[in-house]
């Protein structure tokens, strides 16, 4: 067995959803062109034209498009440049991504990208402290599972 850098295992993933559903694109900040800031998606632009979507420096407003297209029946992958600069989508994700199957029956079929590092290094926001202690995020984060994966990359999966 050969080893695979963790980078190499989420491009490979991302790759194999968009050739599989041609509803899944990606939307995030220097995706595109660049790459991502760790080339998570180098690549795929050239080879998915149209569904690698560079976003503008705005995380709420990035949240928003994700899920209103999720709610439209596509199937977003959200990918902010850091994990803690998600606590400006918060209001997003919180009270529109989770709450809207309870409250109209439509799916949000959403996955977000939150790439985060050592914890004692970047330590840009209290995000992080405060998603840990958050019901909606538990659940994923200490699954025996996908406990080993969340230091190098966070999934929100917050509905199919």
């Amino acid at each position: 067995m050969s080893d695979v850098t963790y980078i190499d295992a989420i491009h490979a993933a991302l790759d194999e959803a968009m050739e599989r559903d041609p509803d899944v694109f990606l939307y995030g900040q220097d995706i595109g062109k660049f790459g991502g800031a760790f080339k998570a998606t180098k690549g795929l632009q050239e080879k998915y034209p149209g569904r690698v979507l560079d976003a503008p420096i705005s995380e709420d407003a990035m949240a928003g498009v994700a899920i209103g297209a999720a709610i439209e029946g596509a199937r977003p992958v959200l990918e902010m440049q850091f994990a803690d600069f998600s606590s400006v989508a918060l209001n997003q994700i919180i009270n529109q991504a989770a709450t809207h199957y309870y409250r109209t029956g439509v799916p949000v079929p959403l996955t977000m990208r939150l790439p985060s590092g050592e914890p004692l290094v970047q330590v840009l926001f209290i995000a992080r402290a405060w998603r840990l202690s958050t019901p909606i995020t538990q659940d994923w984060l200490w699954s025996r599972r996908q406990r080993w994966l969340m230091r190098t990359v966070c999934c929100w999966i917050l509905s199919r």
